[in-house]
């Protein structure tokens, strides 16, 4: 029984000391990562500063490239830091549109209404949503809305007549595409728009 109680003790010594060997690696792993992290932090900092560019203007080059998740981290934080700023909302909600994270784009969608209620642009980009996912019935309420607000722009009339002839609502789709027109009327795209849709209507 001596025997055996030593046998245990020993191996009861061996384990403490093989976990208190271990426990400074960890934690030499976890400083060593640690500090890699500030360092890719710092580095991303010098190479904006080298750049001359910003934060926002950073992540609108990533979104550009279609490098989508960069920039949408960069958004975030930017959220992070002033979450009352409605653009930062309306350029995520583009990005994850770009991903197809058709739910994360409708919340970050609204968030910027909700700040900025009347923005045209940011319902005209909602109906975008709706319109890439097939849902052209809220995507026309969302283009006319932002159509009512200013109905200066061509392409939110062009938007609007898309929606409407998937709709298959020829006759608004034409009448949209020649409101486009009067804005733009050297648009060959539009002119190309409004034949098909007259051509359903024959």
């Amino acid at each position: 029984m001596a025997m055996l109680e030593l046998v245990i003790f020993i191996a009861t010594m061996v384990l403490l000391i093989m976990i208190v060997r271990k426990l400074p690696l960890e934690k030499e792993v976890v400083k060593k990562l640690s500090y890699e992290a500030r360092q890719m932090e710092k580095s991303d900092e010098t190479e904006d500063d080298d750049k001359g560019e910003d934060h926002v203007a950073k992540a609108d080059r990533l979104a550009g490239a279609g490098e989508y998740k960069k920039a949408e981290r960069i958004y975030l934080k930017l959220i992070t830091k002033d979450p009352q700023d409605a653009s930062l909302y309306n350029k995520l909600a583009l990005v994850y549109l770009g991903e197809k994270e058709y739910k994360d784009a409708a919340n970050a969608i609204d968030q910027a209404l909700q700040l900025e209620p009347d923005n045209d642009t940011f319902y005209n980009n909602r109906g975008l949503l709706f319109y890439q996912q097939g849902d052209y019935d809220e995507a026309v309420e969302s283009y006319e809305k932002s159509i009512d607000i200013n109905n200066k722009v061509a392409s939110r009339f062009m938007n609007l007549g898309l929606a409407y002839f998937m709709c298959k609502k020829y006759r608004k789709a034409a009448d949209a595409y020649e409101k486009a027109l009067i804005l733009e009327p050297h648009s060959d795209e539009y002119k190309r728009l409004l034949a098909e849709a007259e051509a359903k209507l024959k």
